[in-house]
């Protein structure tokens, strides 16, 4: 949702001016699909994405008339009565999600996920986050020509989608999985995430650890920065999404990676300073040397062999320092791309929490960090 404007309601004012009339007009009337006669019945969806060491590809089958029914229709709320943000947006982002035209869709998905987590052998966790992976692989796409968001089954369509079009589908797939899911939504940085209960986590108000849906990311752990290097900084508006009762238990895990990324930064900063220093002094060093060098082949061109015997020995060790300061320097080089390489590892490989994990500690960084 990061770029597009904030939703308007639509306030309709309904008068019966018929004598006897009797009239009943609900207070709100949110979004919903109307289907569309087309040509083709079916369309086959397919997408494909990386989930630990597997290449993962989802065929679903989706309902034409449904998936173009959602494309062409109005998504705006109507009120009849005044409500308050936190009264109607969590009625709004719901009709997206719930529209029972979109059941057979959810239907598809979740059973060929299901297929998935059997195959892998995944527990709660892992199915979580392979759900997760698939929403995050979509492309970002901040059409901010676009006001409402998408239907789920128009993002899975589509291929593509922004925070609020990733977020519902993904809401859908994890409450439809029973895990206790919620949106967040963030007005003042018009952004939308999604909320999975867990224990561990830095955590909304409610318990809900974060997920971010715009792009690969650890489960429980807040970007950093945002699309436009907008900054969380606000308490979203939190919207329970079905009545599922699963939680998240690897937040210990997602939060040691945020420890080893930052301990990597410390470090590379620390060791960057320190080379800077041996560089400075490295070049005083070639500097002497050099001075020395010259008054040496002065004595040598003037016939002084005494003196230029007696600059040797200091030669030498001036020049036996700088090869060990060199390697000190080098071990220094050396040891910053290791730590650099760790902090790639952990961004390249968010879509293998436990992969990951599993190396950070045979290869001793875990408990390098702690």
């Amino acid at each position: 949702m990061t770029g597009r404007q904030a939703l308007l309601p639509v306030f309709l004012l309904v008068l019966c001016l018929t004598a006897g009339c009797t009239l009943v007009q609900q207070d709100v009337v949110p979004p919903s699909i109307t289907p569309v006669a087309t040509e083709n019945g079916v369309l086959l969806i397919s997408h494909s994405f990386l989930f630990e060491e597997h290449e993962i590809t989802l065929h679903i089958p989706v309902d034409a008339g449904v998936y173009y029914g959602a494309v062409a229709s109005e998504k705006q709320i109507l009120l009849y009565t005044d409500l308050e943000d936190r009264e109607w947006l969590p009625i709004y982002y719901a009709a997206f999600i719930t529209d029972p035209l979109q059941e057979p869709f959810f239907n598809e998905l979740m059973q060929a996920l299901w297929m998935i987590q059997q195959d892998l052998s995944l527990d709660d966790d892992r199915f979580l986050e392979l759900c997760t992976v698939f929403v995050q692989s979509l492309p970002y796409d901040d059409d901010t020509t676009l006001v409402e968001p998408k239907y789920p089954i128009e993002t899975f369509g589509d291929g593509t989608g922004d925070c609020d079009d990733k977020s519902l589908l993904l809401a859908g797939i994890l409450s439809r999985a029973g895990y206790e899911t919620a949106l967040l939504l963030y007005l003042e940085e018009k952004h939308m995430a999604v909320g999975v209960r867990a224990s561990g986590c830095v955590a909304t108000e409610d318990g809900y650890a974060y997920i971010e849906t715009t792009k690969p990311h650890f489960v429980g752990l807040y970007p950093e920065r945002l699309e436009g290097d907008i900054v969380l900084s606000s308490q979203p508006i939190i919207i329970p999404v079905g009545e599922g009762e699963k939680r998240y238990d690897s937040c210990h895990e997602t939060a040691a990676f945020s420890a080893i990324l930052h301990f990597c930064r410390d470090q590379v900063d620390a060791l960057n300073a320190r080379m800077e220093t041996e560089s400075r002094e490295l070049r005083e060093l070639e500097e002497e040397i050099a001075d020395l060098r010259s008054s040496m082949d002065l004595h040598l061109r003037e016939g002084r062999y005494t003196e230029y015997n007696r600059q040797v020995p200091v030669f030498n060790a001036m020049i036996a320092e700088y090869n060990m300061r060199i390697d000190a320097y080098n071990e220094l080089v050396r040891e910053a791309e290791r730590y650099v390489g760790i902090h790639a590892m952990i961004l390249e490989q968010k879509h293998d929490r436990p992969g990951l994990y599993q190396r950070m500690k045979r290869d001793g960084i875990l408990a390098e960090v702690y």
